[in-house]
């Protein structure tokens, strides 16, 4: 499915597309998305990142980021404790969706 942006993109959580996110500098850079998270009364996005999966460097790969959706931009999370909290998050909530099945 093609979206208009990649916020649209993102907030799908059942999107299968590549997430194509540009930096200021114009260098393009390729992510899965694996969750979205509500954390916070906020939205984080945990994207793989592709380049780093084909290096395999798996450990790297899953990045978090804020989304603002009404902004329409996104910023990488480098606070520890947001990321560590958002990860528990995911986790819980993989956690749970087994026990569904």
């Amino acid at each position: 499915m093609k979206y208009d942006n990649f916020i649209d993109a993102i907030m799908d959580e059942n999107c299968l597309d590549p997430i194509i996110i540009e930096d200021e500098k114009g260098n393009k850079y390729e992510y899965e998305q694996e969750a979205l998270i509500p954390y916070d009364d906020k939205m984080y996005a945990i994207l793989v990142d592709m380049e780093l999966i084909k290096q395999e460097k798996f450990d790297e790969a899953g990045e978090v980021f804020l989304v603002d959706e009404k902004k329409g931009t996104i910023e990488l999370v480098e606070d520890v404790d947001i990321i560590s909290a958002v990860f528990e998050v995911y986790d819980r909530l993989i956690d749970e969706k087994e026990q569904e099945n």
